[in-house]
């Protein structure tokens, strides 16, 4: 029996023994989201501006402070307020900003942001002359004072953008956030930068303030509760109209790249949250993360965090459909397997992602193949990761970008290690190696690589051996080595070393068969062993090593699938004549009692279990057992010819096929020869005394 190719990576579970698709727990590589600082909310109690000049020198400075950003927040609602008022407030807001005191440093600042979005902000920041303020004259005089005012001081506006970048960095500082106002403001002032044009002047000017703004986005976004309220059509919406969409320009080039970077990093942060991915497939998101793979795969920070919402986003078929949209940006991602060899915070991620996308869609495994020409890379840094996981004393290079990058921005990466690649990688391998043309092609011009692969998948599981804490990495394996030897009927001649390894591969298969921990591990390494027994020369391994043993006691197991693959093993053991006149009673007792349990439903255990008793028939057979055969196949046969009856069912007939083929071969009832060395058989007594005259009596 070949059992069929396995694709995995996601871990839905199919009704088996069809095609088996696999989605992995969902990615849990970023930020837990219980981790992320909560809030509470303060109720203010709005007042009026000359409150607020009168008491501007009061001690209770978070009162006041408190009372002066309702103030600006409300601005529509106070008509009546000069320039000289608003130049006081908002000077001594502006001031608190640098005050001891956490919390009211936090209203400082929002007090000013919503303070100068009160003015002309597009003019105040990008007008090329400082505007005066001016002063009523004074009593008795007709001339106005003109005065430098605070108000039109763009320094200042990019002096609290980086104050509140700084501050925001710091969980205590997120953890004060009691609603959006500062998230508010921020995009208030967002929606407003909208309106300039998108030239490069303009864009040159406006990239400090947009850089240090979606630094606090980003950084807001990184709070739980906060997150939850910028995922909102208007604010993602926001968000898109500024990634990728400014003119290129080397004088600002450095700038655009820390801006996009940014921006991509709170899309990052957001993507943690469930509605995330449709709220970025209806708003444009997914389209400027393939722009991102298209226009700046050289840029480490910017790839990085897109193939992090890009992972996480292709747990859903919809995302990769548009990401296969572009094959420049799949050619980019799978390129990264050499660029980015010893990365493996993007190795991890472009693994994951293609791997799920390889699940989803065929044609993205051969475009990896046949026209990306990149599954020797793929396979190289295979090499990589697996040396450093069982020989990194092997390995000379140091991992520059790990050293450089790991504490960047994410530090929960630093837990990532050079196992969590492997797993990714072997998936990948094993959904690629789902193509039979792509199988048989490794298998002839690549006989070499496919013989190291084997062996070093073997080294993986001789290593990991404990299933409640090494799981993933065994799955996987079996798994991908399962996909490997379905293509390869017969062991390479004169390879000795190789076929040592396969002896070795039996060996460790039985400890993850013969064991009750995890039925999903016992059936992919029922699936390699069922590959490996159809090759005549490791049967005599297989019975040696006792595991066929184990298989058939496996035949009383609950699980549907663990019969149907131990079936399939036996059914290749059974062309052994060593292994039938062996073990020929025990399976007889065996498959009847699996045909005797098996329901219409499960036709497909019922073929498999006769394939092997049509195997196990012979003139030899005790009478009793050929009885047992009977009156099981023949119930069996009842219940199939009462659904036939009603309707219907090709696989049912074909069932009904293998039961009368096995009822015409059952040998007949007849009289034994005990003379030593013959034991023919004969209908009649007559006929057997007549035999022994003939031949036994001298």
């Amino acid at each position: 029996m070949n059992p069929e190719k396995k694709l995995t990576l996601n871990k839905i579970t199919l009704n088996r023994p069809q095609q088996k698709i696999g989605l992995p727990p969902k990615i849990t590589l970023n930020k837990q989201l219980d981790s992320r600082p909560q809030s509470s909310k303060i109720d203010i109690q709005p007042v009026n501006i000359n409150w607020l000049v009168d008491n501007i020198q009061q001690e209770n400075k978070l009162e006041w402070i408190q009372k002066c950003y309702i103030f600006f927040k409300d601005w529509t609602q106070n008509t009546e307020c000069n320039d000289q008022g608003k130049e006081q407030i908002l000077k001594q807001s502006i001031q608190l900003i640098d005050f001891n005191d956490l919390q009211v440093r936090l209203y400082a600042i929002k007090a000013a942001l919503f303070g100068f979005t009160t003015l002309n902000l597009l003019d105040l920041l990008f007008q090329k002359q400082a505007k005066p303020l001016l002063r009523r004259p004074k009593s008795g005089s007709k001339i106005q004072e003109q005065l430098p005012s605070l108000l039109y001081q763009p320094q200042q506006v990019l002096a609290i953008l980086q104050k509140t970048a700084q501050l925001s960095n710091e969980n205590v500082f997120i953890n004060l956030i009691n609603d959006n106002s500062l998230s508010f403001v921020l995009f208030r002032i967002l929606k407003l930068f909208t309106q300039l044009p998108k030239d490069q002047a303009t864009t040159s000017q406006q990239l400090p303030y947009l850089n240090l703004i979606f630094i606090i986005i980003k950084n807001i976004a990184n709070n739980q509760k906060e997150a939850l309220k910028l995922l909102q059509p208007t604010y993602i919406q926001l968000i898109d109209n500024y990634l990728h969409s400014f003119p290129y320009d080397q004088t600002y080039e450095k700038d655009l790249l820390n801006l996009y970077t940014q921006i991509t990093a709170t899309l990052r942060n957001l993507a943690n949250e469930n509605n995330s991915v449709e709220m970025y497939l209806q708003n444009g998101i997914i389209k400027k993360l393939v722009i991102s793979m298209v226009n700046y795969s050289n840029n480490y920070e910017l790839i990085l965090n897109t193939l992090r919402i890009m992972s996480k986003m292709s747990l859903n078929k919809e995302c990769c459909e548009y990401f296969l949209q572009s094959t420049e940006a799949m050619q980019n991602i799978s390129s990264f397997f050499k660029t980015y060899q010893t990365n493996i915070y993007i190795i991890i991620r472009a693994s994951f992602l293609l791997a799920n996308m390889t699940t989803y869609f065929e044609g993205i495994r051969q475009l990896i193949y046949y026209k990306f020409n990149q599954f020797g890379d793929i396979l190289k840094c295979f090499d990589y990761y697996w040396t450093k996981e069982i020989n990194p004393q092997q390995l000379n290079q140091i991992d520059q970008f790990s050293q450089s990058r790991a504490a960047w921005d994410f530090q929960i990466l630093q837990s990532e290690k050079d196992i969590d690649a492997l797993i990714r990688i072997i998936r990948l391998i094993a959904n690629i190696l789902t193509i039979e043309q792509i199988g048989l092609d490794i298998l002839k011009n690549y006989s070499n690589e496919y013989r190291i692969l084997i062996s070093k998948l073997l080294k993986l599981l001789q290593k990991n051996t404990v299933i409640s804490k090494q799981q993933e990495i065994i799955s996987c394996t079996l798994s991908c080595l399962s996909n490997l030897t379905f293509y390869e009927k017969q062991t390479f001649l004169n390879d000795f070393e190789y076929k040592n390894v396969k002896f070795e591969l039996i060996t460790i298969l039985g400890h993850f068969i013969i064991q009750n921990e995890d039925q999903e591990i016992c059936c992919d390494g029922l699936r390699v062993l069922s590959n490996l027994s159809r090759q005549k020369d490791l049967i005599k391994q297989i019975m040696k090593s006792r595991i066929s043993e184990g298989v058939i006691v496996l035949l009383d197991s609950n699980s549907r699938e663990v019969v149907y693959y131990c079936l399939g093993v036996i059914l290749n053991l059974l062309q052994d004549q060593d292994f039938k006149k062996k073990e020929n009673i025990n399976l007889i007792d065996y498959i009847t009692q699996v045909l005797n349990d098996c329901t219409t439903n499960e036709n497909d255990i019922a073929n498999l279990g006769l394939k092997c008793l049509i195997l196990l028939l012979d003139s030899n057979l005790n009478q009793d057992y050929a009885k047992k055969i009977e009156t099981a196949v023949s119930t069996f046969g009842n219940v199939c010819d009462q659904v036939l009856q009603v309707k219907d069912n090709n696989e049912l007939s074909n069932t009904r096929q293998l039961i009368n083929q096995i009822i015409n071969n059952i040998p007949e009832e007849g009289y034994s020869c005990m003379q030593p060395n013959c034991g023919r058989k004969f209908k009649t007594q007559m006929e057997l005394q007549i035999h022994i005259n003939r031949r036994h009596k001298l």
